[in-house]
């Protein structure tokens, strides 16, 4: 699939109207992180930020939100840093439009994560929310972070790993799997990052996540919002994927750093 082929495709996931009555008013789109007294899908989605920012305890200087979405995540960001030091990309021009009418304070860029158009040493952090899986590559990503990264920066990222495409139908292309977590943690340190700290947090994000939207599913049938034949087929779906063990799919909170000497 072609990046013009890929945009599309996933303009219509994200911008779908049902996929937004799950995500409420707040126009996240990630599988979020699930505490025991989290109650909905768009709270899960501020957990993951806050689990993300942990990472980031000097919250200071530039930050860069990579695959930025319709800008919920970083709309988030502003909690913490002023608009000035907070920029946003994503390749498509469909959801960048969304994004300044959810974000009008915010500052979005047409860009591609692996070609990026900064100039070295840009950022103090960057971030990216479930998004990397989708690059082509993340190789090529990382070693863009680590360029435009200032030294001593840092990188932090929400990530699913899957040995195989057969989860995310063409959307992800299979130069970008990975074989396991060891051979995920390889990239980063190939790149010429340090610190590399991995979270595997599947249960917590990945499966309760469909274990909510199988729920939320059911809640729509009963409610006369959709069919028997929709919902029977979604549920079939997500109890597919709950099934699958965490050698088919690893979902991981991510930290590095780019070494301080590293110019």
């Amino acid at each position: 699939m072609d990046k013009t082929e890929f945009i599309t495709q996933f303009d219509q996931l994200i911008l779908n109207p049902e996929t937004r009555k799950i995500y409420g008013q707040h126009k996240f789109f990630n599988v979020g992180y699930w505490l025991p007294e989290t109650q909905n899908q768009e709270e899960a989605c501020f957990n993951l930020m806050e689990k993300l920012l942990e990472f980031i305890p000097d919250k200071t200087g530039k930050i860069l939100d990579v695959g930025c979405g319709l800008g919920a995540t970083t709309n988030y960001l502003l909690k913490y840093y002023s608009p000035a030091n907070v920029i946003g990309i994503n390749i498509s021009s469909q959801q960048l439009e969304r994004c300044r009418i959810n974000v009008p304070n915010g500052n979005f860029m047409e860009m591609d994560a692996v070609q990026m158009k900064f100039e070295e040493n840009q950022f103090d952090q960057i971030i990216c929310v479930e998004a990397a899986l989708y690059f082509n590559t993340r190789e090529k990503f990382l070693k863009e972070a680590g360029r435009v990264l200032k030294p001593g920066g840092n990188l932090v990222l929400a990530d699913i790993i899957s040995a195989t495409t057969e989860y995310f139908g063409n959307l992800v292309m299979a130069e970008n799997t990975v074989k396991d977590i060891e051979a995920y943690q390889n990239l980063y340190q190939q790149a010429g990052f340090e610190q590399v700290k991995l979270v595997e947090a599947t249960e917590e994000c990945w499966k309760t996540h469909f274990r909510y939207l199988k729920s939320w599913m059911e809640a729509q049938f009963q409610a006369g919002e959709i069919d028997e034949e929709t919902c029977q087929f979604n549920v079939n779906a997500i109890d597919n994927l709950l099934q699958l063990d965490s050698d088919a799919i690893t979902y991981v909170l991510v930290s590095a750093n780019k070494p301080v000497n590293q110019i």
